[in-house]
This record gives structure tokens, C-alpha cells and sequence, in this order.
């Protein structure tokens, strides 16, 4: 009885050991197997393109300065302009091809003579008509406004104007349109009237609490801007928008306002906004004799006519 024991031990034992030795062999197979996957690059996404996953409505664009950023899929042209087309000019200023150059001014600047600015080379002016106060929301016009329309036009310069906005509402918008059409008394522009809502900036003066357009929504603006151009196409002007890049990427819905022109603001060496605009202030601080302060530069590159 126990010589049997001892002999079934033995084949339990064989039988223990066959089995491990299996589970030995089927796992270094299956390991083999894996390990020539990972070398492999990883699988397509559905849309066939590897990358980061861009959610409706937005898309992947490589920026000049910023690299890679999604940014909404506007239904608007894109920015084709040739970056090789641009220079310097003698006065150290850029220039581009069929482009003209402008300067836009307020009351900062002072008196202007504007025949020195012409003499320059400078071939159109932005004149600010005015502005709503940051505040209480008044609408003032700019001290210098009659005076730069009148000697601006007499020295022979092509002539736009912009209003600068803290409008919270389309209601507010469209009364400064309105503003804006009753300042220019009929006077012809060959230039656009240009929406320009910059956000408020809270300081030790005007504490945030204070300002009242500070934290508007960029849908709430562009309401405001699609309301500020209806109502200065009516009055049979060309309207404009007036935005910096952020504002392009992450702020407004350019949608709304796509059937109008753009004025975009960038001071770097080239305009890299993916969206296409018709005039760039490239600098918030040129020189033009003629004006004794520091002045924005622009390019108008399809003169208006």
C-alpha cells in the first residue's frame, strides 16, 4: 500500500511539472508575439490623421509666433498674404506690394500737420471720432476730431474714422453707430467707419468693479459689432472691425461680423493672424514728421478707393 502511494506521488509530481513547463512555453510565446507590436506605430484615428483631436468646429493651425493652436473654424477667407513680399523702406518702414500706408490718431497726438504727413508718404488717416467712457458709459466725441477731418482733407489724404467702444449691449452699439453717422454730418469717406472694443484694463484708479464692459463676453461683443455695422451700412458707409489676435482666436465669433471688413492689430514683424484682413496696424509707435508723438502705423493692402 504504500510502495503505491509513493509511485502515484511520483506521477503527480510528473504530471505538476508538465503542466508548469506548459505555462512556462505558452507564455514566452505569447510574449514573444507582443513585443514585435510594440515597435509599431500606433493605429490611425478614424479621420485617418494622428495628431491632437480637434473638436467640431475648430481647427489645427500652426501660428508664426505661437506653433501649433486650435482655434474656431470661422466661415471667413484665410490670411494669404506672401511673407516674403514684405520690406523695409527707407524710412525704416514696412512696406508691401499694391499696400498704402496709413497712420490712425486721436487727441493724444496733438495738432498734426497734416501737409508734412502727406509729404511723408503717408496716404490715409484713421481719425478717431470718439469714444464711450469706461465708467458711466457716456458717449464724448474726441477734442481733435473736426479739426484732423477738415485739415486732413484739405492736405489730401484718404479719410476713415473709428468709434472706440465699451458698448454692452447691441442697443449700446448701435447708438454708437448712430453717434459716429451724426458727427461726419454727411461728410463722404473713402475709407470704413471701424467698431473698436478694446477690453478694460482695471487699474489702481478704475478698479475692476468700476469698469462697466470688464469681464463682456465675446459673444456679447460680436452682437455689439454686427449691430454697430448694420447700422453704419445703412447710413451708407464701410464698415469695419477692429481686433487683435486674441481677440480673432479665442474671443470673438467672427462669424457674425464675417460680411464686413477687418482691421487687425499686431506689432511683430509680420501679421501671422490665420484669418485674412484687409488693413494691419503693424506699430503703436511710429514716427511721421508732421506729428510730434509717437503714432500707430498701418498697411492697407487693397486700398480702398
Amino acid at each position: 500500500m504504500l510502495h503505491l502511494e509513493k509511485r502515484q506521488l511520483r506521477q503527480f509530481s510528473l504530471i505538476c511539472a508538465a503542466a508548469a513547463l506548459a505555462v512556462v512555453l505558452i507564455t514566452l510565446f505569447i510574449v514573444f508575439l507582443t513585443s514585435g507590436q510594440e515597435d509599431e506605430p500606433p493605429a490611425p484615428s478614424s479621420s485617418g490623421v494622428e495628431g491632437p483631436v480637434i473638436p467640431e468646429g475648430m481647427r489645427l493651425f500652426e501660428d508664426l509666433y505661437e506653433g501649433e493652436v486650435i482655434i474656431p473654424d470661422f466661415d471667413v477667407p484665410d490670411n494669404k498674404l506672401d511673407f516674403e513680399g514684405f520690406t523695409t523702406g527707407p524710412e525704416g518702414r514696412l512696406e508691401y506690394k499694391g499696400a498704402v500706408l496709413g497712420v490712425d490718431v486721436s487727441e493724444f497726438q496733438g495738432e498734426v500737420d497734416w501737409y508734412a504727413v502727406k509729404a511723408a508718404g503717408v496716404q490715409f488717416a484713421m481719425l478717431r471720432t470718439g469714444y464711450r467712457g469706461m465708467t458711466q458709459g457716456l458717449l464724448k466725441e474726441d477734442q481733435s476730431f473736426r479739426q484732423n477731418l477738415e485739415e486732413a482733407a484739405n492736405a489730401g489724404l484718404d479719410l476713415g474714422v473709428y468709434f472706440f467702444s465699451q458698448a454692452v449691449t447691441p442697443e449700446e452699439a448701435k447708438a454708437e453707430a448712430e453717434f459716429v453717422v451724426e458727427q461726419l454730418e454727411g461728410v463722404e469717406l473713402t475709407y470704413p467707419v471701424v467698431f473698436d472694443w478694446e477690453d478694460p484694463v482695471p487699474t489702481e484708479e478704475l478698479p475692476a468693479n468700476t469698469l462697466r464692459a470688464y469681464g463682456l463676453s465675446g459673444q456679447v461683443v460680436s452682437q455689439c459689432a454686427q449691430a454697430f455695422c448694420q447700422t453704419v451700412k445703412k447710413a451708407g458707409y464701410t464698415p469695419c472691425v477692429y481686433f487683435n489676435k486674441h481677440q480673432a482666436y479665442f474671443f470673438y465669433d467672427l462669424d457674425l461680423v464675417k460680411d464686413y471688413d477687418f482691421w487687425y492689430a499686431e506689432y511683430n514683424p509680420l501679421p501671422a493672424c490665420c484669418y485674412g484682413f484687409r488693413m494691419w496696424q503693424y506699430s503703436d509707435s511710429g514716427t511721421i514728421p508732421g506729428i510730434e508723438t509717437t503714432v500707430d502705423l498701418n498697411l492697407c493692402f487693397k486700398p480702398y478707393e
